[in-house]
């Protein structure tokens, strides 16, 4: 399912954690890796060129940096990656940049940590991120950097917590999911949580929700064992959709979410709930948007 995994960098050792999932996965899966950084223009990093006419010799110099940067990167993981290793700088603006390489190398999957440190990857690795996850139809694993880097290490992915609210479009995120649980190995555990306002006070109503909702979980669990060995339930009622996600979260090693989807009575579960969960969550959280009907397939 994965052939061309996409690892965005800025140049920071943050966004290099990035690294050791994308590695893992690909390592598992025979994919190609391809490192991407957007050129910045210099007088955009020393802040005292800006008053001086622009020197198209500096500006290529420090495309020249970057280059051997990622070129340095790529040779250090050519090692643990079974398929090939690119590294590839490129211009404009930083989303355009690499949502366009993605397409001419038909990445099937971006891996990119969150947020780095210092101004220019707070930048890069937050808001890129959050409009990278807005804009592109591959799945995108993003991860949460540690205070300190602490290098590429291994990042055994052996759990996969996956909630859904009931609806079609929250289920997109299955394949995805279930592929990379198949690739790895990982069990899957299929979570529904019934906040309070869907069950009220009444004793009936509650046991008829519950119900219902064991039984979707069941169901969507029997059709799940025939793409991953591991399929489990998780029911919980009574929390508000975050918190049960995030209670849940512990004993899994990456939580795999679509970015929006629509339960019964329209409540958003997977749009500002995707949101939150990737800022209160520890593990890697596996973000899937499915391209709308009505999108233009052109760039």
């Amino acid at each position: 399912m994965y052939h061309t995994i996409l690892v965005p960098l800025d140049g920071s050792s943050l966004a290099e954690e990035a690294l050791p999932l994308a590695t893992e996965i690909a390592r598992h899966a025979g994919a190609a890796v391809t490192l991407v950084r957007v050129h910045t223009l210099y007088a955009l990093t020393e802040l005292a060129c800006s008053w001086l006419p622009f020197d198209k010799e500096e500006d290529e110099r420090f495309r020249q940096a970057e280059q051997e940067y990622l070129d340095a990167v790529a040779g250090c993981l050519r090692g643990a990656v079974g398929g090939s290793v690119t590294a590839v700088v490129v211009k404009g603006m930083v989303v355009d940049g690499i949502l366009g390489l993605a397409r001419n190398r038909g990445a099937d999957l971006i891996v990119m940590t969150t947020h780095g440190s210092g101004p220019i990857s707070r930048s890069f690795l937050g808001s890129v991120a959050d409009e990278l996850v807005r804009r592109v139809t591959v799945p995108v694993l993003l991860t949460r950097p540690r205070e300190t880097a602490t290098g590429a290490t291994v990042a055994a992915i052996r759990s996969i917590l996956i909630p859904l609210d009931g609806s079609p479009a929250s289920e997109q995120v299955l394949g995805p999911a279930l592929g990379l649980a198949r690739l790895t190995g990982a069990a899957c555990t299929l979570l529904h949580v019934i906040e309070p306002s869907a069950i009220g006070r009444d004793s009936r109503r509650m046991e008829r929700e519950t119900e219902q909702a064991r039984r979707y979980l069941e169901a969507v669990a029997a059709r799940s064992r025939g793409e991953a060995a591991d399929v489990t339930t998780r029911l919980v009622v009574g929390r508000r959709a975050v918190a049960g996600i995030l209670e849940e979260e512990r004993g899994h090693d990456l939580i795999a979410l679509a970015t929006r989807g629509r339960g019964g009575v329209k409540r958003l579960l997977l749009g500002s709930v995707a949101d939150k969960v990737l800022r209160g969550a520890d593990a890697p959280v596996l973000l899937y948007r499915q391209a709308e009907t009505h999108e233009s397939a052109a760039p």
